[in-house]
């Protein structure tokens, strides 16, 4: 290679290195680290993209440079509680799956009667898509899961809690409630400035932007929306508001604990009262013959038509059951267990109908094999009580978890290496 040849591939070299050097300058300017989040990254450009999408509504360029501080310094925050809740949900094998969410978006679908190309058009005219929306639904499914695993199991619950709540909650309301939700703790360095902000409130529709800038709650992401609720699904401490708000009306301060509480009733919708619950049961004992290879179905019918007349000519069907069934968990009448109708095969439960008229039933077949019956007792239960109790629990469970959840996620956040950097 000649000195002229050298010299023209030395400066393409040179050029090379500078040129690389400018654009990741430019790339660094553009896309600058604020956050690392145990080795994960918050960038200027996911900051960006996050505030335009959360305030896509709010002329952002006029805002004063304080307030969109307030909403950068929000959104930073939220975005790292997610890459902390993320990683932590990865670690402990949490992750939801694309079945689980498949599962939710039909549910959605049927709930509202849309097929998957009217979700697209309706995500699509709120300048949204379906990946995003899909992420969404995956990042709400992360946090019931850790809420599920985490926190829920270590609940306590006590009988005299649900006789509590039952007794205070007794108005069974036929509305339903759809409301948004604004907590603030008491540490939070703007208290008095959030309050009356709030309190002075004039145009309703800000308390969602509101809760998004200042909200401390697990639904701040979401503009403190709750959803639809029933009264009786509520914390105590929101029913005598929401009970008598009218829709669109703002709560004063609620206060529980060290926290403060405003509500939004954003609507109210009449719904059906809720049915009881009557379950059928029986007790009775068979004489099983369980499917195999040798008997066809012919002889097991015959053999089982055999012992019937057997019992018919007096053989106690107790001693039939120890002489001849493939189970003999029930062979004693005395010690039988109440069996709900509803867990039976449905060839079973179609031949328990025809009890009382007739007490010993068969031969028949299931999927299980050929069965001979004698019902002994029948009973209806009215479970209404028992379901109500128990759908009262899971409510006082989910409420205690709304309210560790916090202190578990601030746990979380400093527990966890957290690194800002103001590249200014």
């Amino acid at each position: 290679m000649g000195y002229f040849q050298k010299t023209l591939l030395i400066i393409f070299f040179i050029f090379l290195y500078y040129s690389s050097y400018i654009y990741a300058k430019d790339y660094e300017l553009l896309d600058r680290i604020k956050v690392t989040v145990e080795g994960d990254v918050v960038t200027e450009r996911e900051i960006h993209n996050e505030i335009i999408n959360k305030y896509k509504n709010i002329d952002l360029k006029n805002l004063p440079s304080n307030e969109f501080n307030t909403i950068k310094d929000q959104i930073i925050k939220l975005l790292v509680e997610k890459k902390l809740l993320i990683q932590y949900a990865e670690k402990i094998n949490l992750t939801p799956t694309e079945k689980e969410i498949d599962f939710v978006i039909q549910n959605i679908l049927k709930s509202n009667n849309l097929n998957l190309e009217d979700l697209e058009k309706q995500l699509k005219s709120d300048d949204n898509d379906l990946r995003s929306f899909k992420e969404d639904i995956k990042f709400k499914l992360t946090i019931q899961k850790i809420k599920d695993r985490e926190i829920m199991p270590y609940v306590n619950i006590s009988e005299f809690e649900i006789d509590g709540w039952i007794k205070n909650n007794n108005r069974t309301s036929e509305n339903e409630y759809k409301i948004s939700h604004i907590l603030i703790k008491h540490n939070n360095d703007r208290l008095k400035e959030i309050i009356n902000i709030i309190n002075s409130l004039k145009n309703k529709d800000q308390f969602s932007t509101i809760a998004l800038k200042f909200s401390d709650g697990p639904n701040a992401e979401n503009g403190g929306d709750l959803g639809w609720n029933k009264l009786q699904d509520l914390p105590e401490i929101f029913l005598e508001f929401v009970s008598n708000a009218k829709s669109g009306e703002i709560s004063k301060t609620i206060e529980s604990s060290n926290v403060i509480h405003f509500l939004k009733v954003d609507s109210i919708k009449t719904t059906e009262n809720s049915k009881e619950i009557i379950i059928r049961q029986y007790k009775f004992q068979q004489v099983l013959f369980k499917n195999n290879e040798i008997t066809n179905n012919e002889e097991q019918q015959k053999k089982l038509e055999n012992i019937k007349n057997l019992i018919l000519d007096g053989l106690n069907f107790s001693e039939a059951v120890k002489m001849y069934s493939d189970e003999q968990y029930n062979i004693d009448p005395e010690k039988l267990e109440w069996v709900n109708f509803d867990n039976l095969l449905p060839e079973f439960r179609n031949m328990l109908s025809e009890y009382p008229n007739v007490k010993l039933i068969g031969p028949f077949r299931t999927d299980l094999g050929w069965h001979l019956v004698k019902v002994y007792d029948f009973r209806e239960t009215d479970l209404t009580n028992e379901a109500e109790r128990q759908r009262v629990k899971i409510q006082i469970a989910r409420n205690k978890t709304e309210i560790r959840f916090s202190d578990w996620l601030d746990a979380l956040i400093k527990n966890s290496k957290i690194e800002y950097f103001e590249n200014d």
